[in-house]
């Protein structure tokens, strides 16, 4: 019962997948039947089985997880037509009504011999080969590459499953329906004269061409282009090596002068003292390993931080990450594990997270260690990337338990408001954060047991942050489109409207919209 992928959202969108086999592994592995090569999807992400009369997929503990229509699953069964997501790569599941294959290669319904379309099958009696991952490499692949691809290594492209024939792996049943090869140009009806053997130049070089040749040569080119040409014919070797030695030394001194304008000038510009320090404010640096980190950091970032408060308090560290994967990164306050930094999700760019630090960790009145450790990786190897650190101290309200939960039940009632009625102000969807927050912080001054409206204003305020992110997101965007149109002046006035969304820097787009115009100087 054969069943068809097509890429409908990713690189290589359009490309066609069929399978005729009860188990279908896709994944970043070249283990996997199905290889993406692509950082946004685990090396086992999920697997498409056959139950019953029907096909189910079924995540694999995959970092990012696995989307059917938008929504994450761990297993479901599959109708046509169902969108799955892995990171940034879509399919469309379909059944088939083709016929059981016999094992043999056959050409698709409709396609002619030698159009360049191919259809591979399964076959059940062969074996899995232990090299099968070489059918999935890319073009050109060496063992070293392959070794680099089993080891989690990513390519920034999707690589298309290559046709296997049945010496190879046949379990896996990968199909690529792919365009009929264009026919080969057709050769002029008459063949070009045939060019006159020259003379070869003398051993001195000069006077090697002929009154005839050095004529032809004037005729088809213009007046620089022939003279050059008659330079260097009557060229000796000598002078030759030399033209061309000085052009080599001429290219190399200019991606010289070009380096050290562009690479080394901003590498050579002072950076300041790195930030070692967390306060109230946020620190735009970035920590960890990869391109775009401003402080290499591979293995981990200690952080101090003084913590002082004459009431009780609640303590929550926000930050920003992006490229981590399940259980990479720690986070330990005075050598306690208090925390993971959770895996990437399709907005990991625009995500705040918060992380609570239990006051019992904590030390007053002297300094703090906060440790950001990645424990998966061995230092320099995979990228990963902490930034826009800060600590935030709340205090917690000296009262009653009957007095909290009145207190906090209007916050809720307010944070209710807001965010039903998002578009009516540009602030009601940050103010409904706000209220749910405040309402969340006021009960965690209340005793154990904590009261059901404790556990709903933390969903509530996770909602509102999934809105105001959106809504970041889509003002950020319209105004990197007025920059790229050149219409600096709606860019600008578009980074002023943030500032009605997100009054305040607890919000990291207040940030990202004051880094943006720094950027682009507006």
């Amino acid at each position: 019962m054969p069943f068809q992928l097509t890429i409908s959202e990713g690189r290589e969108a359009g490309k066609e997948f069929v399978f005729d086999q009860d188990s279908v592994l896709i994944g970043r592995s070249t283990d996997c039947d199905v290889a993406l090569f692509d950082p946004g999807v685990s090396r086992r992400h999920c697997r498409i089985f056959l139950d019953g009369d029907a096909y189910a997929v079924e995540d694999q503990g995959s970092a990012n997880g696995s989307l059917i229509n938008g929504s994450p699953v761990k297993t479901q069964v599959l109708e046509d037509g169902d969108k799955l997501t892995l990171g940034p790569v879509t399919f469309i599941f379909a059944m088939l009504t083709d016929e059981p294959a016999t094992g043999e290669e056959e050409l698709p319904a409709g396609a002619q011999e030698g159009d360049g379309s191919t259809r591979i099958v399964s076959l059940d009696s062969l074996k899995r080969q232990r090299n099968k991952g070489v059918a999935l490499a890319p073009e050109g692949a060496d063992q070293e590459e392959l070794n680099e691809i089993r080891e989690g290594a990513t390519r920034s492209n999707l690589q298309a499953l290559r046709p296997v024939s049945q010496g190879q792996s046949g379990s896996r049943a990968a199909i690529e329906r792919s365009a009929p090869a264009a026919p080969p140009a057709k050769r002029p009806s008459s063949s070009p004269p045939p060019v006159r053997a020259r003379p070869a130049p003398a051993a001195g070089g000069g006077g090697g061409l002929s009154a005839a040749e050095r004529a032809r040569i004037r005729r088809e080119s213009p007046g620089v282009v022939s003279s050059a040409k008659l330079f260097w014919a009557d060229a000796s070797q000598g002078v030759r090596t030399g033209i061309i030695g000085g052009g080599v030394a001429m290219v190399l001194a200019l991606f010289g002068v070009l380096y050290w304008l562009v690479l080394s000038g901003e590498d050579g510009q002072p950076m300041g003292e790195e930030p070692s320090m967390l306060t109230g404010q946020p620190i735009r640096d970035s920590f960890g390993l990869g391109p775009g980190v401003t402080w290499d950091r591979p293995d981990m970032k200690v952080f101090e931080w003084e913590y002082t408060a004459a009431t009780r308090a609640v303590v929550i560290l926000h930050y920003q990450a992006q490229s981590i994967s399940k259980d990479e990164v720690v986070v330990s306050v005075n050598g306690v594990d208090v925390g993971k930094v959770p895996p990437d999700t399709l907005a990991s760019q625009d995500r705040s997270i918060e992380l609570m630090i239990p006051a019992q960790h904590l030390k007053k009145g002297e300094p703090n260690r906060i440790i950001f450790d990645n424990v998966k990786n061995p230092p320099g190897e995979d990228p990963w990337i902490i930034w826009n650190i800060w600590v935030e101290r709340a205090l917690l309200p000296d009262l009653l338990p009957e007095e909290l939960v009145r207190e906090a039940t209007e916050y809720h009632k307010r944070g209710l408001k807001h965010f039903q009625t998002p578009d009516i102000g540009a602030r009601n969807r940050y103010e409904a954060w706000k209220s749910f927050r405040v309402s969340w912080l006021m009960l965690e001054a209340h005793p154990e047991p904590k009261p059901d409206l404790y556990y709903d204003a933390q969903e509530r305020m996770k909602a509102a942050q999934q809105e105001l992110d959106r809504t970041c997101s889509k003002l950020l965007l319209e105004v990197e489109g007025y920059y790229n149109q050149g219409n600096y002046k709606s860019a600008s006035a578009t980074l002023d409207h943030v500032k009605e969304y997100f009054p305040e820097f607890d919000q990291p787009c207040a940030t990202r919209a004051d880094a943006k115009r720094a950027e682009y100087g507006l």
